[in-house]
């Protein structure tokens, strides 16, 4: 049986050893992965759950913990031990456009956000409840991206001739985009904060998968003929999360 909250070690890949965090609860009927860049691995398990069944099913995810880990470990160093501040302003160079944050505190519980003026975002309500108030600005986040992406896509597949099915933007915890079977596609709000360019490549890159599901080679030879640098767009992708706020940055969830 597992105490309401144990510690334990996972051989990863690499040969490293992870210390993880194991929570247990009434709440949950089913094993809880979650990794965050403050937190490290967070294991939530319902109550009465064996160890080792446990362990064995944390082991079999051992390879996508490590795949996680690599992108946490690089911004950990940015957060140190004190919690995130409220932002005072931030850059979407997607858009070309920088915003001030200012919080006005109201009796309300809850906190939202909302353009004030151009150029300023009034955050509103329990402005003392730091995540609260990242929470919403993530939230707008997301309202602008669908604003802005939306119509950029559909440009965008116009030019090439072909046609999608739906846009969603969601906050996408480790995918800039997918692109489903149906032809639905889903972009990451936080593209915002990368350059044009790659905006633009990510977009190509899942329209391109209205003609391929797969990454095969017909797939990278669309993806080329759309975007001739789509090679060294894609090699520039790897450390596009250093351009992502903390505050924006979300945990990776993964449930068994």
């Amino acid at each position: 049986m597992i105490d309401a909250v144990a510690h334990d070690k996972l051989a990863l890949p690499d040969g490293r050893a992870l210390e993880f965090e194991i929570r247990a609860s009434t709440k949950t009927r089913s094993l809880r992965l979650k990794l965050s860049a403050r937190e490290g691995l967070v294991v939530t398990a319902p109550l009465g759950l064996d160890r080792q069944r446990l362990l064995a099913l944390v082991a079999g995810k051992a390879e996508w913990i490590a795949g996680r880990m690599a992108e946490f470990d690089a911004v950990r160093h940015l957060i140190g031990t004190e919690p995130v501040a409220r932002p005072q302003a931030f850059d979407l160079p997607a858009l070309a456009e920088s915003w001030r944050v200012e919080y006005k505190a109201t009796r309300s519980r809850t906190v939202g956000a909302r353009i004030d003026q151009p150029g300023r975002i009034v955050v509103a309500g329990a402005v003392d409840d730091v995540e609260a108030c990242h929470a919403a600005l993530r939230r707008w986040l997301a309202r602008h991206a669908t604003s802005a992406l939306s119509p950029w896509l559909t440009n965008l597949a116009e030019q090439t001739g072909l046609r999608f099915v739906d846009l969603a933007i969601k906050n996408q915890r480790t995918r800039w985009g997918s692109c489903s079977a149906h032809g639905r596609i889903s972009l990451n709000c936080k593209l915002l904060f990368l350059p044009r360019e790659l905006v633009r490549y990510v977009m190509l890159h899942e329209i391109c998968h209205l003609l391929e599901a797969n990454h095969s080679e017909r797939f990278w030879m669309h993806l080329r003929h759309f975007e001739p640098s789509s090679d060294s767009l894609h090699g520039r992708m790897r450390d596009t999360w250093k351009a992502v706020p903390i505050w924006a940055q979300r945990g990776t969830d993964f449930l068994l």
